[in-house]
């Protein structure tokens, strides 16, 4: 009997070494463990903020304003291309687009909308959503650091393919690519301060080297109401050939919108009386009716940006096949379609101007035209031409005397014509194109819907 009890006092001995044996890398860990839920709590936390801001979203509308830079290579400074605004806002869980001022929203990208240069999608809302409510990210912890001298919370984050394809098209090709990157929250109150992403898994079709973007996020005030808003944002480009470009976004003057009676992507439906009184008011001008128009609308390269409605006067009767169509006086409206610098050849100016409506009274119609000329003002051209001549003196053996031959070249710039939309150059470094500018502009026929 002692003999057992020897033995099973050995026994407990040894069970209580093992279990403290297996115990003790447990023990170890429980710090770690215990930070790991307080990262995932905390996680937790920003997500639900993000999703309940984003419950807000579709209520507003923002201005998206773009300074859009670009340079050949590294080695270069960046130049400023122009600057283009947009209102932005959400239906349902897509980005919409229009000019500033629009009645109405569009089923359609910047783009569609933008003749030129670099532009995207996703900073308003749809990359936020894709990583914190889409359900397919990849997060992971980081650690603490400081950004902007605030206390903050870093995690990692990928999105595969499958949960957000990103579409970049490129001169040379165009892809999808899958995203990674960070994000960033307030230690203290848990709202999300900046989301960045990186391009990866890039097709080889598709001469991109580097995508690189960055949103930062806080509060406004609209109406009396705070609200949690993306206030600023960046997008490199970086292509196989060394070109880039950079596009830094502002958004500003939030307003809120009743969804039902200003979003909508088609013509709003009426009946009776009304639909009948829109019908006889309403005029589709023909193609071939020339227009002698007057610009209202003063443009200073100091202060007009992209996206900037203009508006301008028939200064004579819109006539076709000896019946007016429109009487002088007309107000012809449109925007500020392209205003890009250049050096190219020499310091210049590319000015897109878009008409698209035309009214007078109660008659409203939609305008769809070509610019046929634009009065003389000093810098203004329709194509871009400089000169440059060479001079080599050769000395001759038989008379002692010299000889000069000369060589001269010439480049030229043209434009390319972009439909609705009447272009030309302005030579130098600043310009005005004043009120009164006279334009002869041509009607065509609209293009036919995409299907």
């Amino acid at each position: 009997m002692p003999d057992v009890q020897r033995c099973a006092a050995m026994n407990t001995s040894i069970m209580i070494l093992f279990a403290c044996l297996l115990l003790a890398p447990l023990l170890q860990a429980q710090p770690a463990s215990r930070s790991l839920t307080a990262d995932v709590l905390n996680l937790a936390q920003i997500r639900r903020n993000v999703q309940a801001s984003a419950v807000q979203v579709p209520d507003y509308a923002c201005l998206e304003t773009i300074e859009r830079y670009g340079r050949t290579s590294p080695k270069r400074p960046f130049r400023h291309i122009d600057t283009l605004q947009l209102e932005v806002g959400m239906i349902g869980k897509k980005e919409v687009y229009s000019w500033p001022g629009a009645d109405t929203f569009e089923d359609i990208t910047p783009g569609e909308i933008v003749s030129a240069g670099t532009v995207s999608t996703g900073e308003f809302m749809q990359l936020l959503r894709a990583v914190f409510i889409g359900g397919t990210s990849l997060i992971t912890w980081r650690g603490e650091e400081e950004l902007n001298g605030r206390h903050v919370l870093r995690y990692d984050y990928t999105l595969p393919l499958f949960g957000y394809r990103s579409r970049v098209t490129l001169a040379g090709g165009s892809g999808d690519v899958s995203l990674e990157g960070s994000f960033w929250a307030d230690a203290a109150t848990l709202e999300l301060i900046r989301l960045e992403s990186r391009a990866k898994e890039i097709p080889a079709t598709l001469p991109l080297d580097r995508m690189v973007s960055r949103i930062d996020y806080g509060k406004m005030t609209v109406h009396g109401r705070s609200i949690w808003f993306p206030q600023s944002a960046e997008l490199t480009v970086v292509e196989m050939s060394g070109q880039e470009t950079r596009n830094r976004i502002e958004f500003s003057h939030c307003r809120q919108y009743a969804g039902s009676s200003t979003l909508s992507f088609d013509e709003p439906k009426t009946g009776g009386a009304q639909a009948a009184q829109q019908a006889i008011n309403r005029i589709d001008l023909p193609a071939g009716v020339m227009l002698d128009v007057r610009l209202e609308s003063e443009l200073d390269s100091g202060s007009t940006v992209v996206g900037q409605p203009i508006m301008a006067r028939l200064a004579s009767d819109a006539v076709y096949r000896k019946r007016v169509l429109i009487p002088a006086g007309a107000v012809v409206k449109g925007r500020v379609r392209r205003l890009e610098r250049s050096s190219e050849l020499k310091p210049h100016f590319i000015i897109g101007l878009e008409f698209s409506t035309i009214e007078h009274g109660d008659v409203h119609g939609r305008f769809y035209g070509l610019l046929d000329s634009v009065q003389p003002v000093a810098g203004l051209s329709r194509t871009l031409r400089t000169s440059s001549t060479k001079s080599k003196l050769f000395s001759s053996t038989t008379t002692m005397q010299g000889f000069r031959v000369e060589s001269s070249a010439a480049d030229t710039l043209n434009l390319q014509e972009l439909p609705g939309v009447g272009s030309f150059f302005m030579e130098g470094t600043q310009f005005k194109l004043p009120r009164g500018l006279k334009m002869t502009w041509r009607t065509v026929a609209l293009p036919k819907p995409r299907r």
